[in-house]
């Protein structure tokens, strides 16, 4: 029997304004160690009191924050001491392989520098962060990065990681040469949801995520204008970036929807939960995602789903658990008249009873772990090519 692996993991914030990745990149290395996995986990910056760190709950994986300076949104724009934190923390742990989170940023440098140093094996997982949509937000810096050393970073890793279907097909398309690896995040399912409440006098939709174009939250307003389902009420949740809530509260106010549409700002992880288990459905209506890990977490916290094509989530129609929508207003607004007025109350539990079965069986965080611990084995140690890892 081979000898547990030991990994470095860089993560380019935990900070929970981050978005998914602050929260599945510390669930991957619980997940990790549980499996019997040495992990150092090495991230950007401390923990404020306006930016809290979400700390992944095993003991045994080890986190070490790097000082440095940072943006108005808590990420990383200088970090001098990152790639020798990096060296050290291998170095103590004796690792096997890096692991890198994110794009564009001074971590994502720094670890591959570390990489090439200390001559160990690269794993890349850019996190949407290379799908077209993403590119184009601040893409004059982007385009730049891309030039001077993120492309000639990414064609030196050992492998990328892709979480969708749709993201491995943009990775593969770049042109590096590079196996892709395609393995889903995981979703923690509660043991015990609270059942969608009947008869209420006002039903919910709720939108989670960053308040960023990219998430088309735009397009959601517009729909839910041309929707007006009767004894509803959107909820828009999350933090806000460069000050798109604002363009946002425009486009509701023009629309004359401020009795009907609601902000409630950023939710730690315990507010999120208390979120779903208000809500009678969930949407996403991003123009582009690489995942999208508030779904899953709707799905287990038993409730149904309205997400758009241009996110991996066909399995909310497979599985019957959700609806799917083309990402125009006319499309959402389609989709929100079937999940809010066309489907009972009944019917919307028993979809999200699915969705639940569904998250517990195909999502679960061990099994995104043992595949990964797979890819992390035949990097370090050769052998068979698993059946996550799809050859240029």
């Amino acid at each position: 029997m081979s000898a547990p692996l030991a990994v470095v993991h860089a993560a380019l914030s935990l900070r929970a304004r981050y978005g998914g990745p602050a929260r599945s990149i510390p669930a991957l290395a619980d997940a990790l160690a549980q499996l019997g996995t040495s992990v150092e986990l090495v991230t950007a910056g401390n923990a404020t009191p306006h930016h809290p760190l979400i700390m992944p709950s095993d003991p045994r994986v080890t986190v070490t924050a790097v000082p440095g300076r940072f943006d108005r949104n808590g990420l990383a724009l200088w970090m001098p001491r990152f790639r020798r934190t990096i060296a050290e923390r291998a170095g103590a742990s004796r690792a096997d392989v890096l692991h890198d989170h994110g794009m564009w940023r001074a971590t994502n440098h720094a670890m591959s520098g570390a990489a090439r140093a200390l001559d160990l094996p690269l794993v890349v997982s850019p996190r949407g962060m290379l799908e077209s949509a993403a590119r184009r937000h601040r893409s004059a810096r982007k385009s730049l990065a891309w030039a001077l050393w993120a492309r000639r970073d990414l064609a030196r890793a050992s492998c990328l990681h892709a979480t969708s279907e749709g993201e491995a097909t943009t990775l593969a398309g770049l042109g590096l040469d590079l196996p892709v690896v395609m393995i889903p995040n995981g979703v923690v399912v509660p043991p015990v949801v609270s059942p969608i409440e009947p008869h209420r006098a006002e039903r919910q939709l709720l939108f989670i995520g960053r308040l960023v174009a990219v998430k088309g939250i735009d397009l959601l307003i517009e729909a839910w204008r041309r929707a007006d389902p009767p004894g509803w009420r959107l909820v828009i949740a999350g933090p806000d970036e460069d000050g798109h809530r604002a363009v946002l509260e425009r486009a509701v106010a023009d629309a004359q929807l401020r009795d009907r549409v609601s902000f409630a700002g950023s939710l730690d992880d315990d507010a999120k939960w208390r979120a779903l288990a208000a809500c009678d459905a969930l949407v996403l209506p991003s123009r582009t995602e690489s995942f999208g890990s508030v779904v899953a977490e709707a799905l287990a916290a038993a409730r149904p789903v309205i997400a758009t094509t241009t996110t991996p989530w066909a399995a909310l129609a497979t599985e019957q658990c959700g609806w799917l929508s083309a990402p125009t207003p006319d499309a959402i607004a389609q989709a929100i008249t079937t999940a809010c007025v066309l489907t009972d109350d009944a019917t919307r539990a028993a979809m999200g009873a699915r969705g639940r079965a569904y998250a517990s069986r195909s999502l679960a965080w061990s099994r995104a772990a043992r595949d990964m611990i797979a890819v992390y084995e035949w990097l370090a140690r050769g052998g068979a090519t698993p059946a996550s890892v799809r050859r240029p």
